[in-house]
């Protein structure tokens, strides 16, 4: 991939990730495997509609998929690489902090 359109997905990536709810959607899918929009929507204390919008530009994303189980809709990470990425910027963060 050419150096330009890898900063272009880089940079989009971080915008994702930009927003609080949907890290802690991503935390939260890491910790239960898979859960349904009720169940997340639940567990954040948000409105069903605010976790489906969220979790549509996650799916967009590419760092969450759907599978359908029934009349529920299941979601799931993607990969762990996003984990790990949140993970590490977390590390960071508190070691950043320390020194404040």
């Amino acid at each position: 991939m050419e150096q330009e359109k890898l900063v272009e997905h880089l940079t989009y990536l971080y915008k994702m990730l930009s927003d609080p709810t949907r890290v802690r959607i991503i935390l939260l899918l890491e910790y239960h495997h898979s859960l349904n929009v009720t169940a997340i929507a639940h567990r954040l204390s948000m409105e069903q509609s605010a976790i489906s919008h969220q979790l549509r530009l996650l799916k967009q994303a590419h760092l969450v998929k759907a599978q359908r189980s029934g009349k529920e809709i299941i979601y799931q990470l993607d990969d762990m690489h996003v984990v790990k990425l949140i993970k590490m910027t977390m590390t960071h963060v508190e070691h950043s902090y320390r020194y404040y």
